[in-house]
């Protein structure tokens, strides 16, 4: 790691959510053409058409789609999908792949094909490789695959008028971390290559001023008026530091202290940089609880008439079955939620209603340890009692949105960091459900493996609001625990596919070991 003083480490610590930059403040409609197998040839094969001097820059482009098609993701070749896993595992980094989908978050037009194309080639083995080289100095001018990657970008550009740039700073980020090169390199690359495409209007469709693009068939004025959009823009250029790591090899993320003992008696491996939080963190994309759902109780006896407590009460399982806490200890796991009495009550912390905020207060001692087969995994270093509240699940919360722009980069890379906050709610209402991103910004229970027989059990809380969209998860001990003894969850797995490893009599998966 390159020394740097302490001030510069700080200032490339990534911060949870600060103001974000304002990169383009002309930002133009960009629309971003379908992109699959065959995109980008039959674009080419248009520009020839349109161009016969254009053979080899076409021929070029093709080759360049032809051997992307074979590089694109090792997930799509399945004799490679365990050196993908491994490669994977290796190389990305729960930091590097937050920086990544938060780089892809900032692109304003951002579609699902857009999308879809610039995590493909992030993480193709063909552009590890060639980060892999740039870092070692085996590569150090920008060379010909560089050029028809960010080709292959601009071919997909389609502006509403040629008057009207198709620009986007962000993406041009995006690209600078596929090449390994600083978006100041990249950009005037992009420029470049833009100022050789021209638009030529198609009579048929030149009232719905639809344009088709043209490479290298100059037109009078046409550099001139990129030049005049430019200027306009200069201005309003910014490189967002938050993810030069993504760029520039000089820069190494900082080293994180993690606050867990950890143990690994099995191999060398070291638990991922990551950032480790006590309460939850919320994107900036998600809408606020709803104040109308605040809620409160006003009881005058510190809530000890459980039974007439409104905030216990809201819940109508507690409503006919009674409180189901019991010496601070859960005593039934047939309930809905727990709705915990909070700052607008006239109670105070020792309330019998405040079990996990008490408890939270007084965290029980984990360890991270490397497991012989399921990875890290989670053990308690002391005895817990049935029914006792272990520890809140937490991590950045996201809307839908978010999640499914993610879902591609994950899934691409096998990784599951979701929790879906869905308790009561219904299909109808999917889109409104957030849900819980520990990939980066986590606790320990990230690191909490599945079991068939897990003695942790799940069970969603409130505190001050009773938004269901912003519901709280909170794990109980199903049965005692002995210390030392590995802490675990059911993940409710539906699929067929799911290698288990839990080693237990009451495996579902069985079939499948």
């Amino acid at each position: 790691m390159n020394e740097r003083s302490n001030k510069s480490k700080k200032d490339y610590r990534l911060e949870p959510y600060p103001k974000h930059i304002i990169i383009n403040k002309i930002q133009t409609q960009t629309h971003f053409g379908i992109y699959n197998n065959n995109s980008i040839a039959s674009s080419s094969s248009n520009i020839a058409n349109n161009n016969d001097g254009n053979d080899k820059v076409t021929a070029a482009l093709i080759d360049y789609t032809k051997n992307e098609q074979r590089n694109t993701s090792l997930l799509d070749q399945n004799n490679n999908t365990n050196q993908f896993k491994k490669c994977s595992k290796d190389y990305f980094t729960p930091r590097q792949i937050y920086l990544w989908v938060k780089v892809l978050e900032l692109i304003v037009h951002l579609s699902k094909d857009l999308n879809e194309k610039l995590n493909n080639d992030f993480i193709s083995n063909k552009w590890i490789n060639h980060r892999n080289k740039i870092r070692k100095g085996l590569i150090t001018n920008i060379n010909e695959d560089e050029e028809l990657l960010i080709q292959s970008y601009i071919s997909e550009i389609h502006s509403a008028s040629f008057k009207e740039i198709s620009f986007s700073w962000e993406l041009i980020q995006a690209i600078s971390a596929i090449i390994f090169r600083h978006p100041n390199q990249v950009y005037p690359l992009w420029e470049e290559i833009k100022s050789k495409i021209v638009m030529n209007l198609d009579p048929e469709d030149e009232k719905k001023n639809c344009v088709e693009v043209i490479i290298n068939k100059p037109i009078l004025n046409s550099t001139m008026i990129v030049k005049n959009k430019l200027d306009e823009l200069k201005s309003f250029r910014a490189v967002d530091e938050r993810f030069a790591e993504l760029w520039d090899p000089s820069i190494q993320p900082p080293k994180l202290k993690c606050p867990y003992d950890i143990m690994n008696i099995m191999d060398d491996d070291m638990i991922p940089q990551l950032e480790f939080i006590k309460e939850n963190i919320v994107h900036p994309n998600v809408k606020p609880p709803n104040l109308l759902e605040n809620f409160a109780c006003a009881c005058a006896d510190n809530c000890q008439k459980t039974s007439v407590c409104q905030c216990m009460l809201i819940d109508d399982d507690s409503q006919d079955e009674g409180f189901p806490f019991d010496n601070d200890r859960l005593s039934r796991s047939d309930i809905g939620a727990i709705y915990e009495c909070n700052s607008r009550c006239n109670c105070d912390m020792t309330c019998p209603n405040r079990v996990i905020q008490r408890s939270k207060k007084l965290p029980k001692k984990f360890q991270i340890f490397k497991t012989k087969e399921k990875g890290w995994g989670v053990r308690s270093l002391q005895f817990i009692k049935e029914g006792e509240f272990v520890m809140e699940h937490v991590g950045e919360v996201i809307d839908a949105r978010i999640a499914s722009l993610r879902a591609v980069c994950y899934d691409k890379l096998d990784t599951m960091s979701y929790f879906d906050l869905d308790y009561d709610f219904d299909k109808k209402e999917r889109r409104k459900v957030l849900s819980l991103d520990s990939n980066y910004w986590c606790g320990i229970s990230r690191f909490l493996n599945h079991s068939c027989n897990a003695n942790l059990i799940t069970i969603p809380f409130f505190v001050e609001n009773k938004d269901k969209r912003w519901q709280r998860i909170a794990f109980f001990a199903q049965r005692d625990i002995k210390a030392f003894s590995e802490l675990t969850l059911d993940y409710k797995i539906e699929s067929d596919e799911f290698d288990c490893y839990c080693g237990s009599q009451y495996c579902r998966y069985t079939k499948n070991n």
